[in-house]
């Protein structure tokens, strides 16, 4: 019985040009059995082997040079592998589209090629131009709506890293409708509004996180007040200062002020003097008491202010400067009396 000695056997080694004959009577036998959306497909679905992928793209371009949809798969493909300088060749083709379809794919694609290259300079100025690349392309996108609402977060993050407000606020607001109560969401798209001066929208912000945000319900309200004043809204200011003008020395504070900003003088003076009865320091007191009389002296109620002074002279007359300033204020209006017997009160020895 004849046999070969296994001394005389050799192993064969597959040559580069037999691998690579190999490789495309593989891709061919795939394009003969594939239908080209299916083989698209299954590309698109390839996760791990992107060269593999670039591959079998480039030998369908060869067949089909103007098939754009598979330019598109070749420059995401392209990408993803980190080779960008293929990915870009084919991003300025597409970019000339006429579809708009893979135009837009096309665009987001290039500004995401952008912002992976404004990583690796290292200049200021390097940076700061690139940026302003990755702003024209951004507000293309924007303005041609060139995004998919699923990347809502992307281009929200992206708003953010550019700082165009405007876009900031239209994905905040888009991100609300699908979470209204989100306090944190509340929030960014308040302050948003407010540095875009959108008046009814951070308003609405406002009184919505006014609602939910227990922790720091009273900041939203006064923030609230204040936009109602900025915008003249004084009637809802109002009604808003009397749900709370009792809870805190602010809240009395705020309808005292707001009271004479109206010119409602009388009501002004009592609310000051609400505060001067509770103050809970002299200082306090003073500046309350005399806030009360010049309010009633703005408003021309000058007996009035003369009689509210009398009341409560004893209560400030060992302070040297309150005394002065009764003086003047009895001379002022006329009521000379007043004046000659606070004037006794201060000659006799018990007043220093």
């Amino acid at each position: 019985m004849s046999h070969v000695d296994s001394k005389y056997s050799k192993t064969y080694v597959t040559t580069y040009k037999e691998l690579v004959f190999i490789f495309l009577v593989f891709v061919v036998i795939l394009i003969i059995l594939y239908p080209k959306d299916l083989l698209k497909e299954k590309i698109l679905a390839e996760e791990t082997n992107y060269d593999l992928s670039m591959l079998y793209l480039k030998n369908l371009i060869q067949q089909d040079p103007n098939n754009e949809s598979l330019m598109l798969i070749l420059a995401e493909q392209s990408l993803k592998s980190g080779n960008k300088h293929l990915s870009l060749r084919l991003l300025e083709l597409l970019l000339r589209s006429e579809n708009e379809n893979h135009l837009k794919r096309a665009t987001t694609i290039s500004y995401d090629l952008k912002k992976d290259d404004y990583y690796y300079f290292k200049e200021e100025k390097e940076q700061l131009e690139q940026k302003e690349k990755l702003r024209e392309l951004f507000l293309s996108i924007m303005e041609k709506k060139m995004y998919e609402e699923e990347d809502t977060d992307k281009w929200y993050q992206e708003s953010v890293f550019l700082e165009e407000y405007k876009y900031m606020y239209i994905f905040i607001d888009k991100k609300l409708a699908l979470e209204p109560d989100n306090i944190s969401l509340l929030k960014q798209a308040y302050y948003i509004a407010i540095k875009l001066k959108y008046k009814k929208e951070s308003l609405k912000h406002a009184s919505r996180l006014a609602e939910l945000d227990t922790v720091d319900k009273d900041k939203w309200l006064m923030d609230k007040y204040y936009i109602l004043m900025e915008n003249h809204l004084y009637a809802r200011a109002e009604k808003l200062l009397k749900e709370n003008g009792k809870k805190s020395e602010e809240w009395k504070g705020k309808s005292a002020d707001f009271y004479f900003l109206r010119k409602s003088f009388i009501r002004a003076s009592e609310n000051y003097m609400e505060l001067s009865n509770k103050a809970d320091t002299y200082a306090k007191k003073k500046d309350y008491f005399l806030k009360a009389i010049n309010a009633l002296q703005a408003g021309n109620h000058f007996k009035v202010a003369g009689a509210l002074a009398f009341k409560h002279q004893k209560t400030f007359i060992h302070d040297r400067e309150m005394r002065k300033y009764f003086l003047k204020l009895y001379v002022s209006i006329g009521d000379l009396e007043k004046a000659s017997y606070l004037s006794n009160k201060i000659l006799e020895k018990e007043i220093r």
